[in-house]
């Protein structure tokens, strides 16, 4: 669904995924989510320069204190931990880690028929659950083929213990020939604060779903 309202939106809904890339060709990506509108991608640093944990965390700083109330999910397995950890340290508020291989505990689908072997799997689902109409739901996206074909190509299984699982990132890297970013930067922004890690900056004790 593609198409945004002409009212401005209100900073304190702003959800912002941040995917940092590392070596290779990956992109750091962050995707900016009001409720179920999501305006904007951004690039700033192709992954083949590496990661410079000093400017992603200065611009996750800007973020916020240009959209005060706004909430960022970072990507803290592999190149986002260290940017997190700058950010932690500037002590920046409304900051989250996000370990997509977290176990979903008590989290379920919005119709709360399925459950999910990881967080990766809980966003992921989210994202989809947002795309179906028959849920109530209308999540707008901006027009993108990248983001569409991305969104398409992703694979999952039910497990012997019933709960969901998607298909490694690299089987879709071999499928499509590049990261699923954008997807990635968008599911972080569907993390739920409740099952957060007692090392985060600011532990939200209620569930928030962001919408």
């Amino acid at each position: 669904v593609y198409g945004l309202p002409p009212t401005p939106l209100d900073p304190r809904n702003l959800r912002i995924g941040a995917d940092i890339a590392g070596m290779g060709n990956d992109s750091t990506v962050y995707c900016y989510r009001y409720d179920e509108i999501v305006t904007k991608f951004e690039y700033p640093t192709k992954g083949s320069m590496g990661t410079p944990h000093m400017k992603h965390a200065g611009e996750i700083k800007r973020m916020v204190e240009n959209n005060p109330g706004c909430k960022v999910y970072i990507d803290s397995i592999g190149e986002g931990a260290g940017v997190y950890s700058r950010v932690k340290e500037q002590r920046v508020r409304g900051v989250y880690p996000v370990r997509n291989n977290e176990k979903a505990k008590r989290l379920t689908d919005l119709t709360g028929q399925r459950e999910f072997a990881n967080i990766r799997a809980y966003t992921y689902w989210r994202v989809r659950d947002a795309l179906d109409p028959s849920l109530g739901i209308c999540l707008c996206l901006p027009r993108d083929d990248d983001l569409l074909e991305e969104i398409t190509s992703i694979r999952y299984e039910v497990r012997s213990d019933g709960k969901i699982q998607i298909e490694k990132k690299q089987n879709v890297k071999d499928r499509i020939g590049r990261s699923p970013d954008k997807l990635d930067a968008l599911a972080l922004s569907y993390y739920p604060e409740h099952v957060m890690s007692s090392d985060a900056l600011y532990v939200v004790r209620r569930a928030s779903f962001g919408f």
